[in-house]
């Protein structure tokens, strides 16, 4: 499939043996060999695209149990779905259940793949807007807003986001637990590998007592934090489409500006109360 701003990648490629790991199978050579095989991807599939259809609205009404999340999910239904969705590859209950003795074992699965499968997109599709940060003749202001504009605006739109959300309200918490602070762990690595080209290409330092982890912590935060704001539909200029800009590109720029450090050696309390003195002197 193509991302946007016609990047293609090919879901089919990516290994699933350390994604899906909740496979009825004792042996580790088996069970990877099982994820990877066209109708365990099948069944993964067909559950996202119903989950996409169920988070865009453009499910069939559903009973009152479909409150719970990730109820729409049952097996009957996923498997009539499979079928349907892949009819030559005679998917059946019994295969579903050979795969997975229990259904929370699927959704901990489905889950993990849904995640996995969402920062596949995100990163495949936001690689060519991370060059321009570090592009040598980069306008970097307009980079930055460029790169968190369309970041957000993926991130918002991939069901996979609503359903990290909803992860944690699932019946199984511990596995759903388990796989969001593994999103997050693989988010953070990824900004922090951009964080380090940032710092080979322009040469600067944090101020003292900030690093790298705290920087992208912070990042992460006010993204999520305006995600979730955007899926709010709160009337709001979180977004300005006609300048592609956002306030996340504004508190990255204002994350930076005040983190990096100029060459005083302060600490960021140290230049605060320097900035206020330097105010008072200012209005004295």
């Amino acid at each position: 499939m193509s991302g946007q701003d016609g990047v293609h990648f090919d879901e089919s490629q990516i290994d699933l043996s350390a994604t899906v790991t909740r496979l009825n199978r004792i042996r580790a050579g088996a069970r990877a060999r099982l994820a990877n095989s066209e109708l365990t991807r099948a069944f993964l599939a067909s559950a996202l695209r119903m989950m996409e259809e169920q988070f865009s609205g453009g499910a069939e009404a559903r009973s009152d149990e479909d409150a719970i999340p990730l109820a729409f999910l049952s097996r009957p239904r996923l498997v009539k779905r499979t079928q349907d969705d892949y009819p030559e590859l005679d998917a059946t209950q019994a295969k579903f259940r050979d795969r997975w003795a229990g259904h929370q074992d699927f959704l901990g699965d489905f889950i993990s793949y849904a995640l996995a499968l969402r920062h596949y997109r995100v990163w495949a599709s936001s690689a060519g807007w991370a060059e321009e940060l570090v592009a040598p003749d980069a306008d970097f202001a307009a980079a930055v807003h460029k790169f968190a504009f369309h970041g957000i605006r993926l991130l918002v739109d991939l069901p996979a986001y609503r359903l990290r959300l909803l992860a944690l309200a699932s019946a199984d918490r511990e596995t759903a637990g388990s796989v969001v602070r593994q999103s997050y762990d693989y988010t953070a690595q990824a900004m922090l590998g951009l964080f380090e080209q940032w710092v080979e290409r322009f040469d600067f330092a944090l101020r003292p007592g900030v690093n790298p982890e705290q920087f992208v912590i912070l990042l992460l935060a006010v993204a999520e934090g305006l995600g979730e704001r955007l899926l709010a539909g709160l009337d709001e200029s979180v977004l300005d489409t006609e300048l592609e800009t956002s306030l996340l590109g504004t508190a990255t720029l204002a994350l930076f500006t005040g983190l990096a450090d100029p060459g005083d050696g302060l600490t960021i309390e140290q230049a605060a109360n320097a900035r206020v003195q330097e105010f008072g002197d200012t209005h004295s």
